[in-house]
């Protein structure tokens, strides 16, 4: 039978590997390697795309190029215009040069496809520039809709816009990290011989001990109806029969593929149903987990994670993307701490690459705190126990102490406290302790604190039934609603299916991939916003103002003696030390502490309303906005006048009270009966005659003196960080500054307030602010606005920077428990 010759296929049909296999083609010169891919790349009948990477790259580009990106910034003149081009593949924008008529319609967030020649540039801000011969509005933007405008936008704004904050430059940055440490942490898996798993993310196993989880069940098509009380409520049918959870961990998964490929890794999104207001826990992030099979040392799985990081930190170190996330991290901490927030960027990298990389046991961990202690090196809110957990605060002493600013392992943790499949130790030191431990691990890092958790897992069945049955995770009769047994979890037959069936020593850890980013960038997504919780600021704002108005009190009650306008012979001073020891050795001691409980009732609350408002204020005007070193003064004075508008109107019936009952020979025994006395005598206006006064005191004042403060406290300390005598110095100057200042307005105040009390018939029927000044200036001239004006800057610097220094010390105190937790 004749044979039929192969059918010979086009060669552009056959496949591509068979072309380029070295028995089908003939070698190459490099030279015409070359001039293809030059003539690939700069045809002279199309022009390349390009990226702005590629065109910042040490390989000059072809001289005629197209770019595709979005105009950040357009600058239009008479015969030229210039357009700032980001495509998000590089922080730096490349400046386009336009006629007038090809900038027409152009605005910021325009998409664009620009070709032209790439130039050198005659300006100074960029070395080459692209000389636009055509451009296309590829996608039009409405300019004063878009939520992106040309400014700083917070975190908590970029939250609800998921889908287009990833346009913002440092966004883009990030994205580009998470693809680069994604590809590293693939590579060093690859050539240590490590099988990539994908677990599935719809599971029966809810990993004892790992977390919450979410239930699965399909969307209701139906409105249930509510079962009559003679009705029994029907069963719920489950979609998959039996419950499925969203996975907290692929643990239990990738011990079964262990044990059938040696060793796994998987990097997959994982769950938590941990209701937090705190940073700190996700309902969703990224794991990344590895198991290690027939390996007895929790040594050997501390090794993987070493090695897995140094590998990834050396290669972002050498990457475009590292130079760019320094570049960042210098441009957000202002050119004063450029050089140092660069240097500790690229420190921590160092730390990843040369170590040392400690290893202490836990009940090393605990006396070194405790010792810590003792020393008076530092105190904690949670006193260091071997029988507990390490805490928060904790974490960051032992991994800047101990850890030299570096990573460190804290291992052989209690078995008191760890889940149940965890091995024991295998130190016959640790046999030492009260409790026994197990072989295990925590990973911790500055600011981050634990990075990721790993042990020895329980491979023998007996064992392993036994740390169960302690656990309490054996008991099948738990009732139900409907009188049927539970049944036993899922996941717990997967477990002791393993060690009945071939059960080899194995080890594992997880890794939080979100918090390395964190890490890895120096941007931590642990630090609470400043406006974090209202009830938390109005706390604060409550105990600054109690502690403010009763340390200073006395001297408050001599400026109110010295402001009174024709006071009696017996109630003149001459200086403040006079006034001082005159009334403790006439009127007693304890008169310059008279009417300090009417304070301490409005100060509280009218403090609580005074900083809410400062913070919700200052965070709509942008006040928290930039860098921490980054002026807003507008936002400072704005938020502080509106603070204390809303805070004067609750306290000004106090103060009037408080200064009727400083005044010499005040008939008032106590707050409640000089309140009922001006009400019934006086009437409710009494207690606001000098409210707009007031006002025209307290808004200037607060304003110059959150002003004051906002920039006085950003010169001191641009990090932006807890720091006491910042926060002490810059209240002092603030606020004396500002009472100097208002001092003046502050004598009109107190003649209103205490008119009732006058026995001059002018004095009792003032009636307003203008006819105030105008009785004190006809009566004393313009000295007689700064009566009273040591006492009040003496008052004033020391309250103030009391205020701002508690105020501060307590949101700190709110902000360290929120971590904590």
């Amino acid at each position: 039978m004749p044979t039929t010759p192969p059918r010979r296929l086009p060669v552009s049909r056959l496949p591509l590997l068979l072309l380029l296999s070295p028995s089908r083609r003939a070698p190459v010169p490099p030279s015409t390697l070359a001039t293809w891919h030059s003539g690939r790349r700069c045809s002279s009948s199309s022009s390349p795309t390009s990226t702005i990477a590629s065109l910042l790259s040490p390989t000059p580009p072809c001289p005629t190029l197209t770019l595709n990106g979005f105009v950040r910034t357009v600058r239009k003149q008479k015969r030229v215009a210039f357009a700032a081009i980001g495509d998000g593949s590089s922080m730096q924008t490349v400046q386009a040069v336009l006629t007038p008529e090809q900038a027409d319609g152009l605005s910021t967030g325009v998409a664009v496809s620009i070709t032209g020649n790439w130039t050198p540039s005659p300006g100074q801000e960029q070395a080459r520039e692209l000389q636009a011969s055509s451009i296309r509005i590829l996608g039009q933007n409405d300019a004063a809709s878009n939520p992106l405008q040309k400014k700083y936008q917070t975190p908590e704004f970029l939250r609800t816009l998921p889908h287009l904050r990833s346009r913002l430059p440092l966004n883009a940055l990030l994205l580009r990290l998470r693809s680069l440490v994604t590809a590293q942490v693939t590579h060093y898996f690859s050539i240590n011989d490590f099988i990539q798993a994908h677990p599935p993310v719809i599971t029966s196993s809810d990993c004892e001990g790992a977390g919450e989880v979410f239930t699965i069940s399909p969307a209701s098509t139906t409105t249930p109806t509510r079962p009559t009380d003679d009705q029994k409520q029907p069963r719920e049918d489950l979609f998959f029969q039996t419950p499925k959870y969203l996975t907290v961990s692929s643990q239990l998964h990738l011990e079964a593929l262990a044990q059938s490929v040696g060793k796994v890794w998987t990097l997959s999104p994982t769950f938590r149903a941990e209701k937090s207001d705190t940073p700190r826990h996700l309902s969703e992030f990224y794991m990344l987990e590895a198991e290690i099979a027939f390996t007895e040392r929790v040594s050997d799985v501390m090794d993987v994670i070493e090695g897995m990081l140094r590998h990834t930190a050396t290669h972002l170190k050498a990457s475009r993307v590292g130079q760019e996330l320094l570049e960042a991290r210098a441009q957000e901490a202002g050119p004063d701490a450029s050089a140092t927030a660069r240097s500790a960027l690229a420190q921590r990298w160092q730390g990843l690459i040369d170590g040392p990389w400690p290893r202490i046991t836990f009940h090393d961990a605990i006396l070194q705190l405790q010792d810590a202690v003792a020393q008076g090196k530092t105190q904690f809110a949670f006193p260091p126990d071997h029988l507990q957990g390490l805490q928060t605060e904790h974490e960051k002493f032992l991994a800047d102490t101990v850890g030299q600013g570096g990573p460190l392992f804290v291992t052989d943790y209690p078995r008191s406290i760890k889940p149940f499949y965890m091995a024991p130790s295998v130190d016959t030191s640790m046999e030492t302790q009260a409790a026994p431990s197990v072989a295990c691990f925590d990973l911790l890092v500055p600011e981050v604190c634990e990075l990721a958790g790993g042990s020895m897992r329980e491979h023998r069945l007996a064992e392993l039934l036994k740390a169960m049955d302690d656990h309490g995770l054996r008991n099948a009769t738990s009732p139900t609603s409907d009188d049927q047994a539970e049944a036993p979890s899922e996941s717990l037959d997967w477990y002791l299916d393993l060690r009945r069936y071939g059960s080899v020593p194995h080890g594992g850890f997880g890794l939080g991939f979100d918090r390395l980013l964190c890490y890895l960038s120096g941007y931590s997504y642990e630090s609470l916003p400043p406006n974090f919780s209202l009830s938390a600021n109005m706390l604060a704002g409550a105990f600054a103002g109690i502690a403010e108005h009763s340390v200073m009190y006395p001297i408050d009650l001599l400026k109110t003696r010295m402001q009174v306008v024709s006071p009696s012979p017996t109630a003149m001073y001459s200086g403040i030390s006079n006034a001082m020891v005159t009334i403790s050795r006439v009127e007693g001691f304890r008169t310059l502490w008279r009417g300090l409980s009417s304070v301490v009732l409005g100060a509280g609350p009218a403090h609580a309303v005074y900083f809410a408002s400062y913070e919700a204020v200052k965070q709509s005007l942008g006040g928290n906005e930039g860098a921490n070193d980054e002026h807003h003064p507008f936002a400072a004075a704005a938020s502080g006048a509106a603070a204390t508008i809303a805070s004067d109107a609750l306290m000004n019936p106090f103060d009037v009270v408080k200064q009727r009952m400083q005044m010499h020979g005040s008939v008032y025994k106590s707050v409640p009966q000089c309140a009922r006395e001006v009400f019934r005598v006086e009437g409710l206006s009494a207690f606001y005659v000098s409210y707009p006064t007031t006002l025209c005191m307290t808004v200037p004042f607060t304003a110059l003196q959150f002003m004051a403060y906002e920039s006085i406290s950003k010169v001191m300390n641009p990090t932006g960080r807890y720091d006491p005598t910042t926060h002490c110095t810059a209240g002092g100057l603030a606020g004396g500054l500002a009472a100097g200042l208002t001092t003046p307005l502050d004598v009109i105040k107190t003649l209103l307030q205490t008119r009732g009390n006058a026995a001059d018939a002018e004095l009792r029927n003032v009636s307003g602010l203008w006819q105030a000044a105008q009785v004190i200036h006809r009566r004393e001239g313009y000295k007689g606005y700064f009566r009273g004006l040591k006492p009040r800057i003496i008052t004033t610097m020391p309250s103030t920077a009391i205020c701002w220094s508690a105020y501060e010390m307590a949101k700190a105190f709110f902000i360290a428990r929120s971590e904590g937790r």
